[in-house]
């Protein structure tokens, strides 16, 4: 194997480690909104749930590419992913700040 294939090969494990820590985030904030009674309050962790569940679809995507040889598209979807992942950690930081456990 050439280094620039197991290049390729760490970028795509990358991507799928990505999408299992967005997807056990996404759970936690479930978690979060059910153990709260589903009020008004919960519509913050269900977005940045539901955010992050879509975040798992597009990281598990773009490891399949990686893994069929096709590189293109890689700057949009990591800048996209990384204004996901903020926005995401502003939402926790303000339900923190909001709803501190006790």
């Amino acid at each position: 194997m050439s280094s620039a294939s197991l290049a390729v090969e760490r970028t795509a494990l990358a991507w799928r480690r990505t999408a299992i820590a967005a997807m056990v985030i996404a759970a936690l904030f479930l978690n979060h909104a059910a153990t709260n009674g589903w009020r008004a309050a919960a519509i913050a962790p269900l977005g940045a749930a539901i955010t992050l569940a879509v975040l798992a679809g597009v990281c598990y995507s773009r490891n399949r590419s990686l893994h069929e040889g096709r590189f293109g598209h890689g700057k949009g979807v990591v800048a996209a992913t990384a204004l996901a992942v903020v926005a995401v950690a502003c939402v926790a930081a303000a339900i923190e700040m909001t709803d501190p456990q006790s």
